[in-house]
C-alpha cells in the first residue's frame, strides 16, 4: 500500500462536517465579519519566485481530495470567519508548552508535491520531501537542521520512472542536508543558513521567516493583515490591486504558519487577521498529509489553483497546507495550459511540533 492508498482510506473515513451551529451565532453576535470589496477586474499577474516554482509543479492524483470533489462548503467568508475566530479563541487559551532549558522543540515539515512531464505531459511523479528542525529554549539561531529532498519517489509508471531518470538523473536519489547553521526553513525544505562564524543572525522575510522575524510581526489583527497585504515588493511578486493584496497576504501566511516559530499567541492573531481577506472559504473536513483531520480555510488564488490552510478543529493548531486546482487546465502566467484536473492535489504539506532532549549530532 503506498502512501496515497492510505491517506485515501483514511479520508473515506473522516466523518461529515459539523455545523458550528453555536460558535456561529457566538461570532455573529459578537464579532463583526469583515467587509466584501468589489473586484477590480484587473488581469491576475505572475506570482515570481518561490511560489511560481510551487505552482508549476504537477499533481498527485484527482482522488485524494476531498470527497466533495474539492468544492467548498457551504457559507463561504462568514463561516471561514466564524471557524477562524474560534481557531484564534482556542489557539489563545491554550498556551504553547515552554521550551525547558537545555531541550528543543523539533519541528518537521513534510511536503508531497507532483509533476507531469513527457510527450503532452502524459507521465506523472510524486515527490516526498522531509524536513526536520531542533529549535532551543532560546529560540536563537542557527539551528540543527536535516532536510532530505526526494526522500521518497513514486510515478505513474515503470515507463514514467524510467523516462525520468534518463531525463534528469540527478534528481533520482534523495539529497539529503544536514547543518547546524540553519535559521529558517523555506514551505517546501529548503533551508536558510547562517554563514558559520558569523556574528549577526539570518535577516528573515516573508518567504523564510526566522524566529526574530516572527516575534517582531504586529500584534494587533488590522495592522497584521495590512504587513501581510502590502507591496514591499518582495515575495510573493504581486501588484496593487486588492484581490492580490489578498492572494499576497494568504501565501504570507502560510509560510508564518509553516515555519514552526508562530506560538499560539501569534497564531491567535494570526487567525483573526485572515478574517479580513475577501473570498475565503471554510472546506469540508480534510487531512494533512500525515493523515491529521482537520479543518481548512481556502482561498482562490492564481490560474484556479486554491490554497489550503489545515487547522486542527478542537485545539486551533496549524497541521498543514494544501494546493488544489479548482478548474481543468488552468492557464499558467504565459497563457500556457497547465495539466491539472479539477480536485487534482497539486502539493500536501504537514507541519507537527514536539518537545525532546535531544537533536541528532551532524
Amino acid at each position: 500500500m503506498t502512501e496515497i492508498d492510505a491517506l485515501k482510506r483514511l479520508n473515506d473515513d473522516v466523518p461529515p462536517a459539523t455545523p458550528l451551529a453555536l460558535a456561529r451565532a457566538r461570532q455573529r453576535v459578537l464579532v463583526p465579519q469583515p467587509a466584501a470589496r468589489r473586484s477590480t477586474g484587473r488581469r491576475r499577474m505572475v506570482v515570481a519566485g518561490a511560489l511560481a516554482g510551487t505552482l508549476a509543479v504537477g499533481f498527485l492524483v484527482n482522488d485524494v481530495v476531498t470527497k466533495n470533489n474539492g468544492t467548498v462548503a457551504p457559507g463561504a467568508t462568514a463561516d471561514a470567519g466564524t471557524f477562524l475566530a474560534t481557531a484564534a479563541d482556542q489557539s489563545a487559551g491554550a498556551l504553547d508548552a515552554p521550551i525547558p532549558a537545555g531541550q528543543y522543540r523539533q519541528v518537521t515539515q513534510r511536503i508531497q508535491e507532483g509533476w507531469s512531464f513527457g510527450p503532452r505531459n502524459t507521465y506523472h511523479g510524486t515527490r516526498l520531501s522531509v524536513t526536520d528542525w531542533w529549535v532551543p529554549s532560546t529560540q536563537t539561531p542557527p539551528f540543527t537542521a536535516i532536510s532530505v529532498l526526494g526522500a521518497k519517489q513514486e510515478f505513474s509508471s515503470k515507463a514514467a520512472e524510467q523516462l525520468w531518470r534518463r531525463t534528469d538523473p540527478l534528481n533520482v536519489k534523495p539529497r539529503k542536508i544536514k547543518t547546524t547553521q540553519a535559521c529558517a526553513v523555506l514551505t517546501g525544505g529548503a533551508l536558510l543558513m547562517q554563514s558559520k562564524g558569523a556574528t549577526d543572525p539570518c535577516k528573515g522575510s516573508w518567504m523564510s521567516p526566522t524566529a526574530d522575524f516572527v516575534a517582531r510581526l504586529p500584534q494587533d489583527p488590522a495592522a497584521l493583515l495590512a504587513a501581510l497585504r502590502k507591496n514591499d515588493h518582495t515575495w510573493p511578486g504581486l501588484g496593487d490591486a486588492p484581490a492580490q493584496g489578498d492572494y499576497r497576504a494568504f501565501e504570507r501566511a502560510g509560510s508564518i504558519l509553516v515555519s514552526g516559530f508562530a506560538m499560539s499567541e501569534q497564531r491567535a492573531t494570526l487567525y483573526k487577521a485572515l478574517r479580513g481577506i475577501h473570498g475565503i472559504q471554510l472546506l469540508p473536513d480534510t487531512v494533512n498529509l500525515d493523515g491529521n483531520a482537520g479543518r481548512a480555510i481556502g482561498l482562490v488564488e492564481l490560474w484556479g489553483i486554491r490554497k489550503e490552510l489545515i487547522i486542527d478543529s478542537k485545539t486551533g493548531q496549524f497541521i498543514g497546507l494544501r494546493e488544489v486546482a479548482t478548474v481543468t487546465a488552468p492557464l499558467n502566467g504565459d497563457g500556457d495550459p497547465m495539466p491539472y484536473k479539477s480536485g487534482d492535489v497539486i502539493s500536501w504539506t504537514s507541519v507537527a511540533t514536539r518537545i525532546t532532549a535531544n537533536r541528532p549530532t551532524v
